[in-house]
């Protein structure tokens, strides 16, 4: 399977390494995935707020099956959605709660006992598409918000997304 990476978390760039052939990576500059990757093994694209309308056209016009995105800091427009490829998201929540940015600062605010991650499809709507995954953590007994943050990004995402690759295959 043909695939294009967007965004920031390396572990969620490793699952997609293990189950596809990616043919490109679109992060930020100076975020995790652009100091981990092989700069020469794959085509690299970085993203801005004065690029992303190119990006999104890139992301569009792709000749892909899938597009995953991990921490990936824009919303792609509706115009800029194919429904040729599959494009998914894996977002740091229980889904529909806690939509967009601090979804897991928001969660323990409000006194959630568990957490997660859901990936899903994009839509034209944030964070919004059918789901595919969803993974839970129980978080009474981590002492502080860094562990529960590496607990979601070093186990739970990665195992998500792994189980939602299967399924879409």
């Amino acid at each position: 399977m043909k695939a294009i990476f967007i965004g920031t978390r390396i572990e969620a760039f490793k699952v997609l390494e293990q189950y596809s052939n990616i043919q490109s990576v679109i992060t930020t500059q100076k975020s995790f995935v652009d100091k981990y990757i092989d700069k020469i093994k794959y085509k690299i694209k970085y993203v801005n707020s004065k690029n992303k309308k190119e990006i999104f056209k890139f992301i569009r016009d792709a000749k892909v099956n899938l597009i995953l995105s991990s921490g990936f800091p824009y919303i792609i427009p509706k115009e800029f959605l194919n429904k040729k490829i599959k494009i998914i998201n894996s977002h740091p929540s229980l889904l529909p709660k806690y939509k967009g940015y601090s979804s897991i600062k928001e969660a323990i605010f409000n006194g959630e006992t568990q957490i997660g991650v859901t990936v899903h499809y994009i839509n034209e709507k944030v964070d919004d598409g059918e789901i595919i995954c969803v993974k839970k953590l129980t978080i009474k007994h981590y002492k502080n918000i860094d562990m529960v943050y590496k607990k979601i990004f070093s186990t739970i995402e990665p195992h998500a997304i792994k189980i939602a690759l299967e399924k879409i295959k």
